[in-house]
């Protein structure tokens, strides 16, 4: 199966907005690139946060230090993660292609030791792979229609270490299987193996993807761990799949809007099912008010898209 190197990615100077090439981009390959998101003070900041937890928990758990090693509701496992949901670089891009009634559904990090070289002698993404192709969802998957999942999600990824390099343990995404029927009915792939992206970047470049696209990761190779962060974004009527509500103390010290994010309702209400719910329940996640999506007053001061503000 042939891997292609990914475009160039759009280089960043000033405040983000989703430029016209961006949400072409977005939605008919699914996913774009943003080169210096991080700057190199926030790139050694998030992995000196990653290495002090991925060094606690190895020798907490006797875990082998050579083994891929992830930790899931980062947004609780640190403050330095948590400050990263709305980030003021790509949070403007998030709400462009999600709209404002959102929150985290999920968020992760993911460390990725040097592997043995015979590793690339398995087929990129096989079922019997150490790392099967797939697209994110809940078990037994999202209601697609003819086979394609409707637009459910959008994740974004903080690359931290050099993946510049083929084979260091990119991920690759099938450029445009978010709009395609993606298995025939017996549950092989029905993708072109040339629409397959190895997103080789340097450090502190984002990627603003759909995760209904199908994606897998390349051995790595090099001599250094591939160290990464992901936050998914969801309408606020999905339920998370990292938690139900927040820890007390998660919240403690966050701001409005990123209360909403982690899963709350804007103005510190906990009216969750509205103010009379033995009688009238009715979710303010699908019917909020406006204290309850504080995002709503950031997105019309940054004058974003009407139709999705």
């Amino acid at each position: 199966m042939s891997v292609v190197l990914s475009p160039k990615a759009a280089h960043v100077d000033g405040p983000l907005l989703i430029s016209p090439e961006q949400r072409r981009q977005f939605d008919e390959d699914g996913f774009v690139l943003i080169e210096d998101a991080l700057n190199p003070v926030e790139v050694a900041e998030l992995t000196e946060v990653i290495d002090e937890l991925t060094d606690h928990y190895t020798r907490e758990r006797n875990l082998d230090p050579q083994e891929p090693f992830q930790i899931r509701n980062i947004v609780a496992a640190h403050p330095r993660f948590r400050q990263m949901i709305d980030h003021p670089r790509i949070l403007p891009l998030m709400v462009d292609v999600m709209g404002v009634n959102i929150h985290i559904r999920t968020s992760h990090m993911d460390v990725r030791p040097p592997m043995p070289a015979t590793t690339s002698e398995q087929q990129l993404g096989a079922k019997n792979s150490f790392f099967p192709f797939h697209s994110d969802g809940p078990n037994f998957g999202w209601p697609t229609t003819d086979g394609v999942v409707p637009y459910m999600e959008a994740k974004v990824a903080y690359y931290l270490t050099d993946l510049t390099a083929h084979n260091s343990g990119a991920i690759v995404v099938v450029r445009g299987s978010h709009t395609i029927r993606q298995k025939d009915d017996q549950g092989n792939w029905l993708f072109d193996p040339a629409d397959i992206v190895e997103v080789n970047v340097r450090p502190g470049t984002a990627m603003i993807w759909r995760t209904a696209l199908v994606h897998a990761v390349t051995p790595n190779l090099s001599d250094h761990a591939r160290k990464c962060l992901y936050y998914g974004y969801i309408h606020r009527w999905v339920r998370p799949s990292d938690y139900d509500h927040q820890e007390a103390s998660v919240l403690a010290e966050c701001t409005p809007i990123q209360l909403q994010l982690l899963g709350e309702l804007g103005g510190g209400s906990r009216a969750y099912n509205g103010d009379d719910p033995l009688v009238h329940s009715i979710s303010r996640y699908w019917r909020p008010q406006n204290e309850d999506i504080p995002l709503k007053a950031w997105a019309e001061a940054y004058h974003l898209v009407p139709e999705l503000a």
